[in-house]
């Protein structure tokens, strides 16, 4: 099965969907089910060090935030794309991924799979003023995805925000699995992260990990950290990622007195010292409703850190309340009296913390089997209506 994963967002843009179809390539490439194409904007002097080919068309970075915007339609990218021995086209976005993967399959009479990642009407509302335009650009969106031959979702959540924004098609769940092995970090990284933050032992360590945007809920984590500083519960925060909003973020984080007890690391691109920090940490905390799965989710489960999500998320889906994860509401007292709780019983934490390894955990060599299964599905459905 030769795939070729369009997407709009690839490493070093470290966000859901580029770890995503970073994922999905790596996961058929190991996995020996055929060729694996990416096709991605291009970064400037940037080399890719894949086992799989990266093709670049032409971007330039947008202004207010990490991504890049481009014009994928280039005589030579649409040469050599025609002339790869392809079997079906995955795109990962509406709007580039999409359009461009609507015309290969013209060229090449081959089937579309897209995937519905994220709520980016957040963002279609945050980048552009005008509404007129703004539902121009989501109804170019939803055309394009209607013209694929089949639609995934990554969480009940994100179908049911497809369906929300005026999707009509049919589409199914297809979970991400997750690059962590099950176990803990090397201890030499451990003992590098406790030399960096002040993490004494015994005290808990709550971690997040993700764009720093206030629509992630960060207020909300901010604002519980407060209250339990003034309950005199001891503890540290660390802060994992980059985004428009770290200044503001550090600046809220200054003016509640919790810069003693708070850590910032900005972007962690090094997989192996991510996974030591969610090692190091004893809970995960992950109050975003925005975000439409829980990659992050699946990430500190690998480590044995269980996860504090918004009950009715996205994020929720695969958490049991109490028995492999914990819910909270959007009110920082009561995300206060759960992190709390869970440390009033240290050993029903490691019993829920096994849980979540046990339960929540899924690899990509599981995903991409199912993946793979329903591509072959895919493809045949499309070779009988087109014959």
């Amino acid at each position: 099965m030769n795939v070729a994963i369009i997407t709009d967002s690839f490493p070093p843009m470290m966000d859901g969907v580029s770890r995503s179809a970073l994922g999905y390539a790596n996961a058929l490439h190991e996995g020996g089910y055929g060729k694996c194409i990416v096709i991605a904007p291009h970064i400037p002097r940037l080399k890719y060090n894949y086992p799989f080919p990266v093709y670049g068309f032409s971007s330039v970075k947008l202004p207010f935030d990490q991504y890049r915007a481009g014009h994928p339609f280039t005589p030579y990218l649409i040469r050599k794309l025609r002339s790869l021995d392809t079997d079906i086209i995955h795109a990962h976005s509406p709007f580039i991924s999409m359009t461009l993967a609507r015309e290969l399959r013209r060229y090449l009479r081959i089937p579309i799979v897209f995937t519905q990642h994220t709520k980016w009407d957040y963002d279609i509302v945050r980048i552009i003023s005008s509404k007129h335009l703004q539902k121009r650009i989501e109804r170019f969106a939803y055309k394009n995805i209607d013209r694929a031959d089949d639609v995934w979702a990554v969480s009940r959540g994100a179908g049911e925000y497809l369906c929300s924004r005026g999707f009509r098609g049919k589409y199914i769940v297809m979970p991400n699995g997750t690059d962590f092995p099950q176990h803990a970090a090397a201890p030499e990284l451990l003992k590098q992260i406790e030399n960096r933050f002040d993490l004494p032992g015994g005290v808990p360590v709550l971690l997040f990990v993700g764009r720093m945007m206030w629509y992630k809920n960060i207020e909300l984590i901010l604002e519980s950290l407060e209250i339990l500083r003034k309950r005199s519960f001891d503890f540290r925060m660390v802060f994992v990622g980059d985004g428009r909003d770290l200044l503001e973020v550090k600046k809220m984080t200054a003016d509640k007195g919790l810069f003693d007890v708070v850590f910032f690391t900005g972007q962690v691109n090094d997989r192996e010292m991510l996974r030591a920090l969610y090692t190091r940490s004893d809970l995960f905390i992950f109050p975003s409703v925005y975000d439409t799965a829980g990659l992050v989710v699946l990430e500190a489960a690998a480590c044995y850190s269980p996860s504090v999500v918004v009950r009715g998320s996205a994020a929720s889906e695969t958490v049991e309340d109490g028995v492999n994860g914990y819910y909270t509401s959007e009110d920082p007292e009561n995300m206060a009296d759960v992190v709390q709780a869970a440390f009033s019983d240290r050993r029903q934490l490691e019993q829920i913390a096994a849980a979540a390894s046990g339960q929540i955990y899924l690899t990509w060599d599981k995903a991409i089997e199912r993946a793979v299964k329903r591509y072959e599905a895919v493809k045949a459905a499309y070779a009988y209506y087109h014959v």
